[in-house]
């Protein structure tokens, strides 16, 4: 018996979450089902499945990661046959029989804003404060053990277009960007519920003068009993798990799985720009009727 890491990607668009919950669709239970249609697991306990995090509604990945063991050589394209779309296997590796995908040893967000005359001076000042140890019971929306955690590294900046991705992409000539996105790269070992979104909250308002450097020390810093401060989260659909890494452990990517999902999301982009066509063209008709 075997036990294998799997590298899961999706768009959570059409998710209730990670986590599997009663009577709605969630990523973790349409993975059980499949893993378990295609015999690679029967019991959960006996097949020691583990996830290594929870996303949020509406919240995508690259990286989540999961593991179990099995009998099966674990064949990633055999699984993404049947696997829907919106979820996709695209990175395998070995592990020992204690692996546990919680505990890792890097968890690597990003969450993208899209350019509204923000002071991105102010927004860097913000993200240096936060880099280092600190108590965020203020960035999270449950009562947990330990509030403690440690930010790694934030980078900020504004994306450029690979060319090799403009290469691969020119046979899709709708595909126009028109907007300016800022890429906000938040790394750490591990983060509290909502605490990325929590964060990306206080840069929103920093960046827009609504709260100062001193008040976001305080947020990080706040006196014992004092009671919790509301932040009010950020939209989910903005936010991306980039990646999970772990000590001693390299993934393996699979070509065919990784550009079998780069398809997915341009025929799903397309679609959503000939939706936009489509609604454009009613508009200037309505601002025609109108004129008349």
């Amino acid at each position: 018996m075997k036990r294998t890491a799997l590298k899961i990607a999706y768009i959570g668009t059409n998710f209730h979450g990670f986590q599997r919950q009663p009577d709605v669709r969630t990523v973790e239970e349409e993975l059980i089902y499949h893993l378990r249609k295609l015999g690679y697991i029967d019991d959960l306990k006996t097949a020691r499945f583990r996830i290594a995090g929870r996303t949020d509604r509406g919240v995508h990945s690259l990286g989540n990661v999961i593991s179990f063991q099995s009998e099966k050589e674990v064949q990633v394209n055999q699984i993404n046959n049947s696997l829907p779309d919106d979820i996709q296997i695209i990175a395998k590796a070995p592990v020992r029989f204690g692996f546990k995908p919680r505990y890792a040893q890097m968890r690597k967000y990003r969450y993208i804003l899209f350019d509204q005359g923000l002071d991105m001076e102010a927004i860097q000042k913000a993200a240096n404060i936060f880099v280092g140890t600190h108590n965020f019971t203020n960035f999270t929306k449950r009562n947990q053990k330990t509030t403690t955690r440690t930010i790694d590294k934030i980078e900020i900046f504004k994306p450029t277009i690979n060319e090799n991705i403009k290469n691969k992409n020119k046979n899709y000539p709708h595909l126009n960007t028109t907007y300016e996105p800022i890429f906000f790269d938040i790394y750490g070992e591990s983060f509290l519920w909502n605490m990325v979104r929590k964060m990306m909250r206080v840069f929103v308002d920093i960046g827009q003068g609504k709260m100062s450097l001193e008040e976001l020390k305080r947020l990080l810093n706040p006196e014992e009993g004092e009671p919790r401060a509301y932040i009010k989260v950020l939209e989910p659909e903005n936010l991306i798990l980039m990646d999970i890494e772990y000590d001693g452990i390299k993934f393996q990517y699979d070509d065919y799985a990784c550009e079998r999902f780069r398809r997915y999301l341009v025929n799903t982009l397309i679609n959503h720009q000939k939706t936009y066509a489509i609604k454009e063209v009613i508009l200037n008709s309505l601002e025609e009727l109108h004129d008349d």
